[in-house]
């Protein structure tokens, strides 16, 4: 679908152009919207693996599009419907799946582990249905389970085989939060059996169908999948198919196949009560600690939560050999973006970066636009002599711009993976300049200055980390230490 000729909102952008002698005079330039997607999609186009999206704002289709190819061996063009390996996207959909049938009266967040999978180990006796949906069963991981030799692909029943296998949890069930996809495919396993049908059968039943995603399916091995994307992973010269590996053909954590277009379907349902009661819906939107659930930042069931200016952000990433997927909807300005892509060469958190400036850019305003992919252009454009200055300028105008600082950070890190020191050195120091007081500049530094082989200089930021940083950035301080006495002996 071809962006409504209305929506062709005009940014203003400020670029510095520096005279050698003269004063920096600021400019405006405007970039109309398609303008900005292909600049956004810009290593999609071609004869490469494709990206698909689209921007869904009060119910209706904003823009659909799409860009290189579904299947590069046959030429096939990527399109609006082409199915995609969702990875971990799909675990809104089982975590629905699960929600279906508490409604339905089969379940309660209460109910237990073994009393729906009585041949679980008693290890997991303690362990809830509301555990599982937001990561807080303390399940082992499945891939560290599984011989690092073995060549067969698992499915969920062997996730279960493993894990009965085990004696024990990582910690006990609900005191802590750790990402699982192990609690995802046991949820499909759950769904398996409290329904009596394959987890592939009642997706199909109780959400695709219901929902009209009738170009969705579950991966299943030996099944065709219609207009289906391979994935592709770039290998010096050439794109190899990289589209399936031992982990594919697990269900419940990453198995859905779906569309761009389909996940309009999706989200209009996310808006009334097609599928559950809009108290379970708002269950799965709001964070789950210890204590039950909460409206902070954190997890919820199947779904991250963020509250950026005052606003929720649901929202989920997906990567898989050969897919990389992102998903972020605004329900109080009924926003949502969907990116999928059948490439491996670029990070989760890019198409997060991606998918967060659409937002904005087809929110007429409402929501303010990520600086971070400002500050991006305008290095590409006239390079990075100037980000104060162009950052000084943005800020000036009130409530248009956000700044978030990871954001930045990663920024910085893009440039540091792709050798490009200049942009990378001044994005960091850009970052320490500005804020002073945040350890993520200095760490930046640190490890700049350390890949350059300056040792020195790399201590001595890394030890404003532990000055800086706070205890849920333990990790980083924690590396920050090793470095400094690793560099320093």
């Amino acid at each position: 679908m071809k962006t409504n000729k209305y929506i062709y909102a005009l940014l203003v952008l400020f670029i510095f152009i520096c005279g050698c002698n003269s004063p920096k005079k600021i400019t405006e330039t405007r970039h109309d919207t398609q303008d900005w997607v292909r600049y956004l999609f810009q290593n999609y186009i071609g004869e490469k693996p494709s990206a698909s999206f689209i921007v869904i704002k009060d119910g209706k289709v904003q823009d659909c599009q799409s860009f290189g190819y579904a299947d590069l061996e046959n030429k096939v063009l990527a399109t609006c419907e082409t199915n995609y390996r969702l990875a971990s996207v799909t675990k809104q959909f089982t975590a629905m799946g699960v929600l279906i049938l508490i409604n339905q009266g089969k379940l309660n967040y209460h109910t237990k582990l073994t009393e729906i999978l009585p041949e679980f180990p008693d290890y997991g006796k303690e362990i809830a249905v509301k555990d599982l949906l937001a990561h807080r069963s303390g399940l082992q991981d499945y891939s560290k389970l599984y011989p690092k030799d073995a060549q067969n692909q698992l499915v969920d029943k062997d996730v279960l085989n493993l894990l009965i296998k085990q004696d024990s949890l990582l910690f006990p069930a609900n005191s802590e939060y750790k990402y699982s996809n192990s609690g995802y495919a046991i949820l499909a396993l759950i769904i398996e059996r409290i329904s009596g049908k394959t987890f592939k059968d009642f997706m199909d039943e109780e959400i695709f169908e219901k929902t009209g995603m009738t170009n969705s399916t579950v991966y299943v091995a030996n099944l065709p999948i219609k207009n289906r994307a391979f994935g592709y992973k770039f290998n010096d010269t050439i794109y190899e198919n990289k589209d399936q590996n031992i982990w594919s053909a697990i269900q419940g954590d990453g198995g859905v196949y779906s569309s761009v277009s389909d996940y309009a379907h999706w989200d209009r349902s996310l808006y009334n009560e097609t599928l559950i009661k809009t108290a379970l819906r708002n269950d799965a939107f709001s964070s789950w600690g210890e204590n039950g659930r909460t409206e902070e930042r954190g997890y919820g069931f199947g779904w991250q939560i963020d509250i950026r200016n005052n606003r929720k952000y649901v929202m989920h990433g997906g990567s898989t050999i050969g897919f990389r997927n992102y998903a972020v909807r605004i329900p109080s300005e009924k926003i949502s973006v969907v990116i999928y892509t059948n490439t491996a060469d670029y990070r989760t958190g890019s198409l997060r970066r991606k998918a967060f400036f659409l937002a904005s850019l087809y929110s007429d305003g409402q929501v303010p636009i990520p600086i971070d992919m400002m500050i991006e252009r305008e290095i590409d454009t006239n390079g990075s002599d100037n980000i104060q200055e162009y950052y000084n300028a943005l800020t000036s105008v009130q409530n248009k711009y956000e700044t978030n600082t990871a954001d930045l950070i990663s920024l910085g890190f893009r440039y540091l993976s792709k050798k490009e020191n200049t942009n990378c050195l001044n994005v960091f120091t850009f970052i320490k300049t500005q804020f002073p007081t945040y350890f993520g500049g200095y760490f930046g530094l640190a490890q700049y200055y350390r890949t350059n082989g300056n040792n020195k200089k790399a201590v001595e930021y890394y030890k404003k980390v532990p000055e800086l940083a706070t205890s849920k950035d333990q990790r980083l301080i924690n590396y920050s230490k090793k470095m400094i006495k690793q560099l320093s002996e």
